[in-house]
């Protein structure tokens, strides 16, 4: 799944989010969320592990210091699948909505820790690097930036979007795509008992 992952992501396959084109809806991560919807967290997490790994190895890092970008990548499919376990712990308390549950989890917490996390990179960690990016992006697409503050509370607030609606379309998809396979393999997805 991770070489899936990885491939996947090196296809054009990824679409720009408008409001800032630097992020991209990236189809591979569907792979990472479907092992870890199919197989349990621990798969989940070794999947994204891997996947990472193989970004941070072919790392070019067009706009910033590598492995930033690989890492705030690997740090946002994590967070959404603390929120997706989250989600899926709740429904089957209750006995329903599993899809919805781990997806508004998986929404939540995912814009949720990428937030500050972003705010941070941009105004207290690397401000020389991402201040000066972030106003050259946003001045190019229109927005009318005038402090560093601005830059990154607008920064921050579009990117949080942006999670949002990477964990909206990821979860229900990868969902769709795990009831797909289990009752195309049935049984023959059963993982091997603890002895």
């Amino acid at each position: 799944m991770a070489a899936l992952a990885y491939v996947m992501g090196l296809a054009p396959a990824s679409i720009p989010f408008p409001l800032l084109p630097f992020l991209r809806f990236d189809l591979a991560e569907i792979p990472d969320t479907v092992s870890f919807l199919l197989f349990g967290w621990k798969f989940g997490v070794i999947t994204a592990l891997a996947h990472w790994y193989g970004l941070v190895v072919t790392a070019t890092g067009v706009f910033s210091p590598p492995p930033i970008p690989q890492l705030m990548k690997l740090t946002a499919v994590l967070s959404m699948f603390l929120g997706i376990y989250v989600g899926l712990k709740v429904a089957d308390r209750i006995g329903r909505g599993r899809v919805v549950l781990s997806t508004v989890g998986g929404i939540a917490v995912r814009a949720g820790v990428m937030a500050p996390i972003t705010f941070a990179l941009y105004y207290v960690l690397f401000p020389n690097i991402y201040l000066a990016f972030g106003k050259r992006t946003l001045t190019n697409l229109g927005y009318v930036v005038e402090t560093d503050l601005a830059v990154a509370l607008i920064i921050t607030g579009l990117t949080a979007l942006f999670n949002a609606i990477s964990a909206a379309y990821l979860v229900p998809l990868s969902h769709s795509i795990v009831k797909a396979v289990r009752k195309a393999l049935g049984p023959r997805l059963a993982l091997p008992e603890k002895t």
